[in-house]
């Protein structure tokens, strides 16, 4: 377990950001993609100052490209700000792969990380966040792995020619009981769950929230979600941000949810992957949210390009919004 402090009178305030995805000729500093991303970076780390910056997954198109997981560290060092990641699906290409870069991030005094139990998939691990000997709030890292073969169609989301998301796996959920009941007994009440791909629960979550009339993506702009538009009336008050793609979690039930609701620690939920889609909803007492992606990586809309902050104070999460930085008249001047 990773521990960092938090002083004591001031709030900590986490970065995260998700979905860089470059590819090698793109982790090129001249190339405009690296310098687009560069710039959404060093304005995020000017105005919301971080103390910790967390990575939601898909560094780049893939483990072969060491290049590209280079640059991103690079891009990262000059800020001496601790940063952790959890892979994506783009990462999580076989242990070996992720294992060279692990190897490579070692390299570099500010990644926190810990392989944990590789029999779950590398990098599942807790930081907890301490103010003196008082735990504030645990982030849980978690590898939501990769794909696999099962495929069982439903009412959230329309035929995908791909085969399901993977998820977390029975061994993982148990491997968070036991976290869980380690965190209870140092007195940490409460816990954010950072991952790449979204469970199943973020398309209860969306269908519960949303009229039926606004269930297509792309129907609300971002500011009509801010002001309560498409939400049903008892979501208005703490929903916000868009719907623009099918949520790409498995398609299956994965027994997720009942987990969490179970151990009932777990207050966030923060996952990446979906490029264009950015909502947050609370569901169930637990808030669950698509990270803001960074940059144009793969595919992007320049209207969510950003991060998403999360600020603690001495009783917990205090606050979780998106910072937006809007690169417009950026891209015609370059």
């Amino acid at each position: 377990m990773i521990r960092l402090q938090k002083k004591p009178g001031k709030d900590f305030v986490i970065l995260n950001l998700t979905d860089f995805q470059l590819d090698v000729a793109e982790s090129q500093p001249d190339h405009i993609a690296f310098r687009l991303l560069k710039t959404t970076f060093d304005e995020l780390v000017e105005r919301v100052k971080p103390d910790l910056i967390t990575v939601s997954g898909d560094i780049s198109w893939g483990g072969e490209n060491l290049p590209s997981y280079k640059a991103f560290a690079d891009l990262l060092a000059p800020t001496g700000i601790p940063w952790a990641p959890v892979w994506g699906n783009h990462d999580d290409e076989s242990p070996a792969v992720v294992e060279n870069i692990v190897t490579l991030y070692e390299g570099y005094p500010t990644f926190l990380y810990e392989r944990g139990d590789l029999s779950l998939g590398s990098g599942n691990y807790v930081i907890t966040i301490m103010e003196g000997e008082k735990p504030v709030e645990a982030l849980i890292m978690m590898n939501s792995h990769s794909g696999n073969d099962r495929v069982l169609l439903d009412e959230f989301c329309v035929p995908h020619k791909y085969p399901s998301y993977a998820s977390l796996t029975p061994a993982q959920l148990d491997w968070y009981r036991e976290q869980v009941k380690l965190l209870r007994e140092m007195g940490c009440t409460e816990s954010t769950l950072i991952l790449h791909i979204p469970p199943y629960c973020f398309r209860e979550a969306l269908y519960d929230a949303m009229e039926e009339e606004y269930r297509i993506p792309g129907k609300v702009t971002l500011s009509e979600s801010y002001r309560g538009v498409g939400w049903r009336e008892e979501y208005k008050a703490g929903s916000f941000g868009v719907f623009r793609e099918c949520v790409a979690s498995p398609n299956y039930d994965d027994g997720v949810l009942p987990v969490l609701l179970e151990c009932g620690h777990t207050k966030n939920l923060l996952a990446g992957h979906n490029h264009t889609n950015n909502w947050s909803i609370p569901y169930k007492g637990i808030r669950m949210t698509f990270a803001i992606k960074i940059g144009k990586g793969c595919y992007w809309d320049p209207e969510i390009n950003g991060g998403t902050v999360i600020t603690l104070d001495e009783t917990g999460v205090k606050e979780l919004r998106h910072e937006y930085v809007d690169l417009s008249q950026w891209i015609m001047e370059n």
